[in-house]
């Protein structure tokens, strides 16, 4: 065999997996292509060749693949003609059972979240999976074991319950990318119609204790036509109808319990089914503490600070109780801004209002010593010299560096009378200690041989005595009342504290 006959045979060989017989009595040299491929014989074992079975127009692989599209064809016809079997004779505007026993539509809902809850417009914001469940005879198919989901366009022709949420304000299905509905037909005729809806529901809420307050927000469900002789509604799985409410977290609240009610309701068209899920939200006080509460305790605590400034420095204690006084009123202005306006007080006003009085206390109270100093100690002194019938030797008002007020009570007797000045009561007022009091000496006095006190001698040409008193008011130190307001303040705004949080803890 030549060197190019055995060349063509081994490629055939590679090629088609065979195995080649020549003719030993052809001639060397390249000979007619023919008569050495029609001289190839198949390989009678396919498994030492792999790709000779693959490649093989009759392969078994090809008959499955043959048999599988073939299945799937004959299945897609059978459920299109049961689709349309259903669809063909369907009357979308009478309910399933109509004239006969109502129909029972079971409700599961998925808490998806829940968004928002607003004080101002007493509402809430829910996103959820609302699913109902009926059974229409009119559906139910043979021939075919399996459920079927169709597309979210056949409801547009099959009938639905007409639910609605009694307290809704604001709903929509979305729609991204197509409308969130689903359709499942199950061959007993079970109908499984889902949506996911974003709403904003009512929810009235008592805000009397707020922010330490409970609140109860409901979503309500109910037939909008049909009565209870046409249509009931229950939920699915009792208690295991509503899920997710573990899951939704809330910046202000927390979900405390949830409650599932199914009652009806009668109105003048007739008897309607209706179901509630009750929400318990208790609001978290941490964001209160920190944005309201503890800056109203900080300002109250800020305003007591002009105690143990001095008296004289008018414009740095006035400046501090002024600053603090409309401290407070922007907090409170802030706070109501946030809050409806409803006509009853709640928790956060008392207390607000509560600090507010105190800081204004605290302005109040250097005006009082701003008045004690300045004001009545020199008008009494004045008051005293602005009358020259008395003759007083005794020592009047006097005020000295840091205001020692000395005030002492008189007995007085008229100009044509002798004097005679009872025992003296001093009082220092100020900071500094009080001077030693003059003695009988300094003033003129000398006692009397029978034994009368800072006696005067008197003119023997006096006709007539008439004893009068003039009682002048003791000044205290206007030091002890910024003392006495360091203590009285703290332990009065720790009272209030202390019944306040008692009373709406409790």
């Amino acid at each position: 065999m030549s060197r190019g006959g055995r060349r063509q045979e081994r490629s055939l060989t590679r090629l088609y997996g065979t195995q080649t017989n020549l003719d030993t009595s052809l001639p060397s040299g390249p000979s007619c292509p023919c008569h050495i491929l029609s001289s190839v014989q198949p390989n009678p074992n396919p498994r030492a060749h792999p790709a000779s079975h693959q490649l093989h127009p009759t392969g078994r692989g090809h008959k499955e693949r043959s048999d599988e599209v073939s299945s799937e064809v004959d299945r897609l016809s059978d459920v299109k003609q049961a689709v349309d079997n259903l669809l063909h004779s369907y009357d979308i505007r009478l309910r399933p059972d109509f004239g006969g026993p109502p129909v029972s539509v079971g409700m599961s809902i998925d808490i998806a979240s829940i968004d928002m809850v607003s004080e101002v417009n007493m509402d809430y914001t829910m996103t959820m999976y609302f699913l109902q469940y009926w059974r229409d005879p009119r559906l139910s198919y043979t021939g075919i074991s399996f459920n079927m989901t169709l597309d979210n366009r056949v409801v547009d022709h099959l009938w639905v319950p007409d639910t609605y949420f009694l307290n809704d304000k604001r709903s929509f299905v979305h729609g991204v990318t197509v409308r969130n509905r689903l359709i499942r037909l199950h061959p007993d005729g079970t109908v499984l119609y889902g949506l996911r809806i974003t709403t904003t529901a009512a929810c009235m809420m008592d805000l009397r204790r707020y922010p330490l307050d409970e609140q109860n927000c409901t979503l309500e469900i109910e037939s909008y036509g049909y009565t209870t002789d046409d249509i009931d509604f229950y939920w699915r799985n009792d208690s295991g109808a509503v899920t997710g409410v573990d899951k939704v977290e809330l910046p202000q609240f927390s979900i405390t319990e949830h409650r599932l009610v199914t009652r009806r309701v009668n109105f003048a068209t007739g008897s309607y089914p209706r179901l509630s899920l009750s929400f318990r939200l208790k609001r978290n006080i941490g964001f209160f503490i920190l944005q309201t509460y503890m800056p109203s305790i900080l300002i109250t605590i800020l305003s007591w600070v002009s105690f143990w400034i001095s008296y004289d420095a008018s414009a740095a204690r006035v400046a501090l109780g002024i600053t603090t006084v409309l401290t407070m009123t922007t907090i409170s202005t802030h706070l109501r801004e946030t809050l409806p306006k409803i006509p009853y007080v709640k928790a956060i006003d008392i207390y607000l209002m509560g600090c507010f009085v105190f800081v204004f206390l605290a302005l109040l109270e250097y005006a009082f010593v701003n008045y004690m100093f300045f004001g009545r100690g020199p008008q009494l002194h004045r008051k005293l010299q602005r009358k020259p019938e008395f003759a007083v030797t005794g020592p009047v008002s006097q005020v000295e560096g840091r205001s020692h007020f000395l005030l002492t009570t008189f007995e007085v007797q008229n100009e044509m009378a002798s004097v005679q000045v009872s025992q003296p009561q001093a009082a220092a007022v100020g900071s500094h200690p009080p001077q030693p009091r003059s003695t009988a000496s300094d003033l003129g006095l000398s006692r009397t041989p029978d034994g009368s006190r800072h006696s005067l001698p008197t003119p023997s040409s006096h006709r007539r005595q008439s004893p009068k008193k003039v009682v002048i008011p003791n000044l205290t130190n206007v030091n002890v009342i910024d003392r006495w307001s360091r203590l009285a303040f703290p332990i009065t705004f720790a009272f209030f504290n202390i019944i306040y949080w008692l009373y709406y803890f409790h």
